[in-house]
């Protein structure tokens, strides 16, 4: 991962906290927030800005998101343990 430890930025996103990482020059805001059915993801095209959801996801449980999370082929076809060391996380 650039710009920070992989754990940390999924520790990051784990806990609901929004987030913008660039992957292969595209940014994307990840935010995630806990819901009276358990927990939602989302992430969108930030930069180049597009329509509607890059991905989302509806768990029963954080825990349930997070590994959706990490085995969602969202980074053009392969998961986050594929690509990490190509995302930039950034302090947007």
């Amino acid at each position: 991962m650039i710009n920070g430890n992989p754990n940390d930025f999924l520790y990051v996103l784990y806990s609901g906290q929004d987030t913008v990482y660039i992957f292969h020059g595209i940014k994307y805001w990840f935010q995630g927030y806990t819901t009276p059915n358990g927990f939602h993801m989302e992430i969108f095209q930030y930069q180049p800005p597009t329509e509607g959801y890059t991905w989302e996801f509806d768990a029963s449980s954080a825990d349930e998101g997070k590994k959706a999370f990490i085995t969602a082929p969202i980074f053009e076809g392969k998961t986050f343990w594929e690509v990490e060391q190509e995302i930039e996380w950034t302090d947007e």
